[in-house]
């Protein structure tokens, strides 16, 4: 709703003939919108939930005003989420980031992260998708296991091979008290996951916050680049 209401989007008009394509759209998005139809705010929100959806647009007019809402989206996101950063806001800095990914990959953070293999055939995703079970435990499967879960014992290695190939980091902490109010934090980051130059090319990049013990407060923020 925040990302709606940018300036960028204020001469973005609701046009009479949309109408109706916006009424479908706004029954499928899985998101609900405050605003109504005749609102250009409920128009962007719709258009931006509707590219994550991958949904398929009849109107040319819409289709323009779609291009316009995307190539802007990675950008006034990530702007949304440097604010975040900079106010210290622990919460809505995670969120935001979570909105950016979202929009940069078109992927729901519903969805299995396996969408992001190409190699990754819709009958695994579907699968995937059906199985309520939080994708952290996928790491410690092995691939018979792996099989069993998703009901396809064939795809087993393929999907332990693209499990492996995630990146994640094991991250140690030691903090040690130097002054009142000053901490010092050594961070060990080892990486846990195979390097494939096809899927991380030549740096994957992330972010380390430090927060409060109420996880409210950024108390430390940096960027680190893992590079093969």
């Amino acid at each position: 709703r925040i990302f709606a209401l940018s300036e960028e989007f204020k001469y973005i008009p609701v046009r009479q003939d949309e109408k109706l394509e916006l009424a479908k759209l706004l029954g499928r998005v899985p998101i609900p919108v405050k605003e109504t139809i005749d609102e250009p705010h409920c128009k962007i929100n719709v258009l931006l939930q509707a590219f994550v959806s991958r949904l398929k647009l009849e109107g040319l007019a819409l289709m323009a005003d779609l291009v316009y809402v995307t190539q802007s989206a990675g950008r006034i996101l990530r702007a949304m989420f440097e604010i975040a950063l900079k106010k210290g806001w622990a919460g809505v800095a995670k969120d935001a980031l979570a909105l950016c990914k979202t929009a940069e990959k078109r992927m729901w953070p519903t969805m299995t992260p396996l969408r992001q293999f190409p190699e990754c055939s819709p009958e695994i995703i579907k699968k995937a998708e059906r199985i309520d079970v939080p994708w952290q435990q996928y790491f410690d499967l092995d691939p018979p296991r792996m099989g069993e879960l998703l009901g396809m014992q064939k795809h087993g290695r393929q999907v332990c091979n693209m499990v492996s190939r995630f990146p994640r980091l094991d991250v140690q902490a030691q903090v040690q008290p130097i002054t009142k109010s000053l901490l010092r934090v050594e961070l060990t980051l080892t990486p846990n996951f195979e390097w494939d130059d096809n899927l991380h090319g030549r740096a994957e990049g992330w972010w380390i916050i430090v927060e409060d013990c109420d996880g409210e407060q950024i108390l430390f923020h940096d960027q680190f680049l893992l590079r093969k």
